[in-house]
């Protein structure tokens, strides 16, 4: 790769995006003029509507009460205290139906009397679809609150009753530890991760369509294509445009939001009151934020330049962003859910990881750990989508033809070819759809019904699958790989699955000794599902049911879409990994990403998804009986029992293992030559 020449390039995208008066719009005038507007704006709304509510005037009544004069005296006394101010109407409403008086406005709130256990019981009569009424109803409230507190404290002094002693028999306050920096933290860690992701999504957007889609439309795209460049140096050059649009729309949002900080922080000290915070204190929170918000602009750059390519004009390739757009927001908002909070599994989930982490920081908990784990993460995810992005430029069809065609769903069923292979748009708004239904549909179900939720859960991600398949008419029998297993084939599926099933044990020993607090991340959860529970419906919901449905999805459909397009070893190992990926564990990723390559592995060598399913249904059986009858097996096999695995132990489980798939791979070569005729 030339670096003159992608420097040439890069300049001169650069400066297509920047006469691009849109692209100036969303990046100098809305972060640095529209945010500070914003927020003054609602400031004096809110302020006024404050103000506003405690100066109007509220027409109440008070009915059929037995001290209706004493209460009115009482709430005419004690509403200055308050600003608050009533016009009474009881004469008005004499004979007037109550709840028809509220509805014609010709009464804001009403006040009437009932007995309920022994004792006088107030009814506030209001319409909490009237702004008026409603705020008429809280103040006759907190008058009645008061009125009651004065009838207590006199009733105790009429028996002669100490009332601190007797209200109040003990003292008691709460003592908040958190320092003003923390708790200001606290509600920038809500805010500010938001307003980031948003703005470096809509930094990238718009240079994104207008270095793709743009191009294509304005036909300079060819023109490029016929100069001495590489299609390497072309990408790099849009790629680094894109990300530096987008780090400099967030750079310029921070900057608007901290000089609003800043003049906030002056105000209030103007007018002598001490905010007594250091601004200082989040420098340490700022930097690391930087190095997210580069960090992450690679990531949404690579995924905005990933879909517009697709679109063939400017206007397609806005259609093509909204979903991508809505999935960021979505991921951005996480911060303000209060139970998610960055642990291994959450530190790989993409936009996520960048929202809890950015909330973290401002809340002053640095993890180096989980820092770490979050930019690695998406340096990787910003990779792929980059590795991808130049699979996408290399092809004619996606770059001068109907680029939809890899996204089958963009054609009328009737349209539809019959037997068709799935292409990439087709994963990509599968597993998109998939993501949510598990984040969402499936993490409700587990919740609300524990194990017999993980049916629904698995349930979902079939019919999704199989759903989706027959709506694009695809080749069931070639996409799923529904051939018929051979019987050697079955042996060396055994060996293979034992074999890896010791190695992995092995690793997994060796990568909690490392890092301790990664072999607990799911292990409560899991107990908590199988505790109390018959050992048929464990083998059902762990042996059974997720094999045959999670199979369907990544040695079916996955791996049907991608060995059509890339090569085997490509197409096996990226199965393995998004296999392991999606267990949304650091461990897992690495352990099962191994196990889902041995058998994509297989499923791909016999073209047989049975034998991946029988294989998957071992792994997960072993696993639950070693849980379920820990005890016994562990004193035929000692070996299980021991908490940090030998060097001698160790070592003679990954040479059996490797034996044993050593074996299993030699069994799969054989009589490879008759393999179709075989299979059926």
């Amino acid at each position: 790769m030339n670096k003159k020449i992608v420097k040439a390039l890069y300049r001169k995208e650069i400066l297509d995006i920047l006469r691009d008066k849109k692209t100036i719009l969303m990046m100098i005038v809305v972060p640095l003029i529209l945010y500070p507007l914003i927020f003054m704006f609602s400031m004096y709304l809110s302020t006024s509507m404050i103000k506003a509510s405690t100066s109007k005037s509220y027409r109440v009544s008070v009915q059929d009460t037995e001290n209706a004069a004493e209460l009115k005296n009482f709430i005419l006394e004690k509403q200055e205290a308050h600003e608050y101010e009533f016009i009474f109407v009881d004469s008005y409403m004499q004979n007037r139906d109550s709840e028809e008086a509220l509805r014609q406005k010709e009464v804001d709130a009403y006040v009437m009397q009932s007995v309920s256990e022994n004792r006088p019981y107030y009814e506030i009569g209001y319409m909490a679809s009237e702004t008026d009424s409603q705020t008429a109803a809280g103040m006759l409230k907190d008058m009645l609150g008061d009125y009651r507190d004065d009838l207590r404290d006199r009733i105790l002094e009429e028996k002669g009753m100490d009332i601190k002693e007797t209200l109040s028999p003990i003292g008691f306050a709460m003592k908040d530890f958190s320092t003003r920096e923390e708790n200001a933290g606290y509600i920038f860690g809500y805010i500010v991760p938001f307003l980031l992701i948003t703005s470096i999504l809509m930094g990238a957007l718009y240079p994104a369509i207008d270095t793709t889609a743009g191009e294509k439309e304005r036909g300079t795209l060819e023109t490029l294509l016929t100069l001495p460049v590489k299609n390497l140096e072309l990408i790099t050059a849009k790629f680094l445009a894109t990300s530096t649009v987008a780090v400099a729309a967030a750079l310029l949002n921070l900057l608007s939001m901290g000089i609003m900080a800043f003049y906030l922080m002056s105000s209030t000290a103007a007018v002598g009151q001490d905010p007594g915070i250091n601004l200082f204190s989040y420098i340490p929170a700022m930097i690391v934020t930087l190095l997210c918000v580069l960090v992450f602009a690679m990531f949404a750059s690579a995924v905005c330049l990933c879909a517009c390519i697709y679109a063939r004009s400017f206007k397609e390739a806005q259609n093509y962003t909204t979903p991508v757009m809505l999935i960021f927001m979505m991921g951005g908002m996480a911060g303000m859910i209060p139970s998610l909070r960055l642990n291994g599994t959450t530190a790989l989930i993409p936009v996520v990881n960048i929202t809890l982490l950015i909330a973290e920081l401002f809340k002053f908990h640095f993890e180096l750990s989980r820092i770490a784990m979050v930019l690695i993460s998406n340096l990787a995810y910003a990779g792929v989508a980059v590795v991808l992005m130049a699979r996408l430029f290399s092809s004619e069809n996606i770059l001068f033809g109907d680029a939809a065609a890899s996204l089958h769903l963009m054609e009328a069923r009737k349209d539809m070819k019959e037997n068709q292979i799935p292409g990439l748009g087709d994963v990509v708004l599968l597993f998109s759809v998939l993501l949510i239904v598990m984040l969402f549909a499936g993490s409700l179900a587990v919740a609300k019904w524990g194990l017999y939720g993980l049916f629904v859960e698995q349930g979902l991600m079939l019919a999704c699958v199989l759903g989706y398949s027959w709506y694009i008419k695809a080749d069931f029998r070639k996409v799923f790989h529904l051939g018929r297993p051979r019987a050697i084939a079955v042996i060396a599926s055994v060996l293979m699955i034992v074999g890896s099933y010791l190695v992995i044990q092995v690793i997994g020993g060796l990568i909690t000794a490392a890092f301790p607090s990664l072999s607990t991340e799911n292990t409560e959860m899991l107990v908590s599902l199988w505790e109390n529970k018959p050992l048929w419906l464990l083998i059902l919901a762990v042996a059974v049911v997720p094999p045959v449905c999670e199979e369907f999805v990544f040695r079916g459909f996955l791996l049907g879409a991608l060995e059509n397009k890339y090569k085997a070893w490509v197409a096996v190992v990226a199965c393995g990994l998004l296999f392991g990926l999606y267990h949304m564990s650091i461990l897992q990723f690495f352990l099962i990403g191994l196990v889902g390559i041995v058998l994509t592995y297989v499923a791909w060598k016999e073209q047989c998804i049975w034998l991946s399913i029988l294989m998957h249904a071992l792994n997960n059986l072993t696993s639950l009986l070693l849980q379920q009858f820990e005890e016994p097996i562990t004193k035929k096999l000692p070996f299980l029992a021991e908490e940090t695995i030998s060097f001698g132990t160790g070592a003679g489980m990954v040479i059996s293992g490797i034996v044993f798939m050593a074996l299993g791979f030699v069994f799969l070569q054989k009589r490879s030559k008759n393999a179709k005729t075989d299979r059926g």
